[in-house]
């Protein structure tokens, strides 16, 4: 009878393993039938707007023509004005010209300001369930920056009782 018992207790712990399966599967399938159908994702102001946070690009010269080029990382809590210039999307690909004036966060050790063009490389990556737009590589067209002193610490008032 123990036998019996065992044989019917793995039997309903696999039914219930297979039961559970139905639904779950994601909705695209990459590589299934979806892919070839044409659902790309829109790639729209909002999700390029996101996604430059985190992109660098490199050799960004001084504004002045005297100094050291930079790379600069778009950080997530610096302020920026970004103008979409040009936007071509070509299936899974898209290429996108920035016009972006930002500065560095005030708590950064060097203060900076930024402005000019950059020209991104998108690609669609596919990933075990999301799809999403990514920069896969920048191009500094015309970005310059430059360094701007702290405000110095306002000093303390003196005391004219003294």
């Amino acid at each position: 009878m123990r036998a019996t018992s065992t044989k019917i207790g793995a039997f309903l712990i696999a039914a219930l393993l297979l039961a559970g399966s139905f639904g779950c599967a994601p909705k695209y399938q990459p590589g299934g039938p979806d892919a070839e159908a044409g659902s790309v994702p829109e790639l729209n102001d909002e999700v390029i707007r996101d996604r430059v946070n985190e992109a660098r690009v490199y050799e960004i010269k001084p504004e002045s023509g005297t100094g050291d080029p930079i790379t600069w990382r778009f950080g997530g809590d610096e302020p920026k004005e970004i103008t979409i210039v040009d936007k071509q999307v070509d299936g899974t690909k898209a290429t996108i010209v920035l016009d972006i004036k930002t500065r560095s966060s005030m708590r950064a050790n060097i203060l900076r300001n930024l402005s000019g063009q950059i020209r991104t490389q998108w690609e669609l990556r596919t990933g075990m369930v999301l799809r999403r737009w990514e920069i896969v590589r920048t191009e500094n067209i015309s970005m310059t920056y430059k360094d701007v002193s702290k405000p110095s610490p306002s000093p303390s008032p003196q005391n004219a009782n003294q």
